[in-house]
């Protein structure tokens, strides 16, 4: 495949190189070819004249790209994906009551196809707006494989696991038998462990959990720190903040997944930092329970590996990453009352640093050797234009419809705004045919109980 005459953004030093041509080959850039402009584009751009350079490749596809931009895809570092089928249920409403008068009473309901459904949904909603690689924390996680196989996205799998309750120890072997048989089954799917968090999980679960990582290698993904009540109830029965419980345990580490850690405190901060963890940051949820934060100034400055995060789409409403930039770019402001915080050189490059969180050196950049995952940004749209600070337009400006193309591992799986892998109508069709049945309260009982 060769993109021609292309704008490249990179988000990680908000570099801008015009009139480029992409040599991709299987899953990778093969080459980045610089040319001479000599020819006015549309815009007052030059470019390259000639546009019958010949290159080696495996196929005869070229994209004419001089009316985009190309950036690197997007990644969302925790999502509860299958969940898009629960969107609009539990709105203005507190955090207690949205997940023990709602969620988790609905979840009680969740059948293991409803989630194969619910994540086809939602995956074709994160590549329509240019996220390429989604960390999933959910149940029956075996069937949203089957759903990002097929929609040609690539995710890090964690089946949420709580330790305790009625039905945990046949949670926690469908859990693990799963683990077992997906781990490296399809190198765009990885499998994380998925324990839900210390204010739920036992202790003793806990250590379980962070045994297995250490014998088998394998990523935890779990929240922590969420509220602010969390942190209290923690001080206050194992004289540690949440963080500190966990790194006692083992369970922050290298590449695992902190989720939110909204109210973690500065030794907190150092703590993730030394241990080489990562936290994803879903502003959203945070002002949508009515939460304004210092969180990421601070963080900025502690200088811990940062991402960028959706949630579910019940406290989310939807799955865009660059919604969540700009919201996390407001919401520092806001939260710091100074508008130099949240600045755009801070917020672009966390619009694809998940890669780097979770380990994988090789993707997240446009440059050679590196894998394939692009977007590509129509230049023509009237929300990117005029082009003064294209790094804002991209961080303020840009709306779903100026996404035309995504490209996973080499692979086209979005074109002209339209996904080529699903049928997404028909499972929109499906999706409201499930809610019907996730919604009945069959009894008023949380699956799990949410508060102190």
């Amino acid at each position: 495949m060769i993109i021609k005459n292309v704008t490249v953004l990179n988000f990680s030093d908000l570099s801008i190189n015009r009139n480029v041509d992409l040599l991709i080959e299987g899953d990778r850039i093969k080459k980045i070819i610089e040319k001479k402009a000599i020819e006015p584009d549309w815009a007052g751009e030059e470019r390259q004249k000639d546009n019958n350079l010949k290159y080696e490749s495996r196929d005869d596809e070229a994209i004419e790209g001089a009316d985009f931009y190309a950036t690197p895809g997007l990644t969302n570092c925790h999502s509860h994906t299958g969940m898009t089928l629960l969107r609009g249920c539990a709105e203005d409403v507190n955090s207690l009551d949205w997940f023990n008068k709602y969620i988790w009473v609905y979840e009680k309901n969740l059948l293991p196809e409803d989630v194969y459904i619910g994540t086809l949904l939602g995956a074709a909603e994160m590549l329509l707006s240019g996220v390429t690689l989604v960390c999933d924390h959910y149940f029956y996680m075996d069937k949203a494989f089957k759903a990002y196989q097929e929609t040609g996205m690539k995710a890090d799998l964690a089946w949420a696991v709580f330790g305790r309750g009625d039905d945990q120890e046949e949670n926690f072997r469908r859990a693990m038998n799963f683990t077992e048989k997906y781990s490296e089954v399809d190198k765009r799917i990885n499998i994380s462990l998925g324990p839900h968090s210390p204010y739920i999980c036992p202790e003793s679960f806990l250590k379980k959990i962070a045994d297995i990582s250490h014998k088998t290698g394998l990523k935890v993904h779990i929240h922590v720190s969420e509220e602010k009540w969390q942190v209290d109830k923690c001080l206050k029965e194992k004289e540690r903040t949440p963080v500190q419980y966990l790194a006692d345990i083992g369970l922050i580490k290298e590449k695992n997944i902190l989720a939110h850690a909204y109210w973690a405190t500065d030794l907190d901060f150092e703590i993730i930092k030394n241990a080489g963890a990562g936290v994803a940051h879903a502003p959203k949820t945070y002002m949508r329970f009515g939460y304004s934060k210092d969180f990421l100034p601070r963080a900025l400055k502690s200088g811990i590996k940062i991402a960028l995060a959706s949630d579910g789409v019940v406290s989310n409403s939807n799955m865009s990453i660059f919604e969540a930039a700009r919201d996390a770019a407001l919401l520092a402001k806001m939260s710091m009352g100074d508008a130099e915080e949240g600045r755009i050189e801070q917020i672009i490059p966390l619009l694809s640093s998940g890669w780097k969180m979770i380990g994988n050196e090789k993707i997240g950049e446009i440059k050679e050797g590196h894998i394939a995952d692009l977007v590509l940004i129509r230049k023509d749209s009237p929300s990117m234009n005029p082009e003064i600070n294209i790094f804002a337009n991209i961080l303020y400006s840009l709306s779903q419809r100026d996404i035309d193309t995504v490209i996973v591992d080499g692979k086209v799986v979005v074109r002209g705004g339209k996904l080529l892998t699903i049928d997404v109508k028909e499972v929109a069709k499906e999706a409201n045919r499930i809610k019907e049945r996730l919604l009945q309260r069959t009894d008023e009982k949380p699956m799990q109980e949410f508060g102190i």
